[in-house]
């Protein structure tokens, strides 16, 4: 196959064929292979800082889930208390931590902060958590108490000023529901269609578009987890914000009557 050469958030990748990716640290030039679904230390590797090793690897683990049919999504991930999993995507700054914090605080648990791993299967899809901490902007203090006073545990040179918080975290749940996020004044949560829920969700899971021999399962995944899962858009400010436990638990009534 003819090598393909693209870049996602600092790191290049190289196909150096159908199951050998070679990625390098655009900013360090520390290198990392990806090969038969092991991830192997290249040029550079062992001596770069925390933060690139940690760019790389993680890179690396995408594209090895994406390998076992497992397809990773920028997005939020939480449990409700019966056992299943809501997943909220959206681009940086759309609420993602925000809308997960405040949920967890009702007793949900947490799957990912700023990712989550689908996988199809054959009655429905599997919501893998992806371990990080859960990020949430000191500014919001007015809405959650606990927060009061933990801007001098602000991630030092962070412009969103984000403390990590402690919350319960689940490791799978199957999906419930695929919740579309955006900030708005006016809020609003209602029924998203497919083809638009299809673009949002590719647009958060770049790998599908790299065009090797995986791109086909991987778009087709994430086509029919579209087709079966409850699809909604969720337009939020201040006001959703203090009641977001009330919109998305329980028996769901509250979805159910949003979109009527």
């Amino acid at each position: 196959m003819p090598r393909m050469r693209w870049r996602a958030d600092g790191v290049e990748g190289v196909s150096l064929s159908d199951h050998v990716t070679l990625l390098r640290d655009l900013e360090h030039g520390a290198e990392l292979r990806v090969a038969g679904g092991r991830l192997t230390r290249g040029a550079g590797y062992d001596s770069a800082q925390r933060a690139t090793r940690h760019s790389l690897a993680r890179t690396g683990a995408i594209l090895r889930l994406r390998q076992r049919n497992r397809f990773y999504v920028h997005a939020s991930g939480v449990v409700d208390r019966s056992g299943r999993a809501f997943v909220f995507v959206g681009a940086s700054g759309s609420g993602k931590s925000t809308i997960a914090f405040a949920l967890a605080r009702r007793g949900w648990t947490l799957l990912g902060d700023d990712g989550v791993v689908l996988e199809r299967i054959e009655h429905g899809t599997i919501v893998h958590g992806w371990r990080s901490p859960l990020l949430v902007s000191a500014a919001l203090d007015r809405f959650f108490p606990e927060l009061q006073g933990a801007a001098e545990r602000a991630i030092p040179g962070d412009a969103r000023r984000r403390v990590p918080c402690e919350v319960g975290v689940s490791a799978r749940a199957p999906l419930a529901a695929l919740v579309f996020l955006e900030r708005a004044r006016a809020g609003s949560l209602r029924i998203c269609g497919a083809s638009g829920a299809l673009m949002k969700l590719i647009s958060q899971s770049p790998w599908v578009l790299l065009g090797d021999s995986h791109t086909p399962e991987h778009f087709s995944a994430l086509q029919r987890i579209v087709a079966d899962t409850r699809l909604l858009s969720f337009r939020h400010g201040p006001a959703e914000l203090m009641r977001v436990g009330d919109l998305f638990e329980g028996t769901n009534s509250h979805l159910t009557g949003a979109m009527a």
